[in-house]
């Protein structure tokens, strides 16, 4: 199974950590390291994996291989060991100032960096639809 991250594809801090991570995604031409899914099309996966959409609209969740669930500072620890990248810091989200530093700004994200007029979607998205049903 093909990692996912699920985030919230109106909060224009999620759309530019996607948009960011999209080119180094690819391997080869028609493979990726992880799905993307805004949690609003997320709804396999909610059923699933039994998420909370109220846990979702707060925070990034990142499946693993194993289907282990990972959310808020986790999810970008995690995240970081598929993208070096993210490892800068990524550490920091894992410890207990980390994880009140992350629940700061997802409570604030729309006033800090703005909202999306509609839900972002990664070019990939029918790829990863596809990959994530077959979870």
């Amino acid at each position: 199974m093909k990692p996912i991250l699920i985030y919230d594809g109106y909060c224009n801090l999620c759309i530019n950590l996607i948009k960011t991570l999209e080119p180094q995604n690819r391997v080869g031409e028609k493979d990726f390291k992880a799905s993307f899914i805004p949690f609003q099309k997320a709804d396999a996966l909610i059923e699933r994996y039994a998420l909370k959409r109220d846990e979702l609209k707060s925070a990034l969740h990142f499946i693993d291989e194993s289907g282990s669930v990972f959310k808020a500072g986790e999810a970008v620890a995690k995240l970081a060991e598929h993208f070096p990248m993210l490892k800068i810091g990524s550490g920091f989200f894992k410890t207990e100032l980390g994880e009140k530093f992350y629940k700061l700004i997802a409570a604030n994200r729309y006033g800090i960096f703005g909202c999306a007029d509609e839900c972002y979607v990664s070019e990939f998205y029918e790829s990863e639809q596809s990959d994530a049903s077959r979870v």
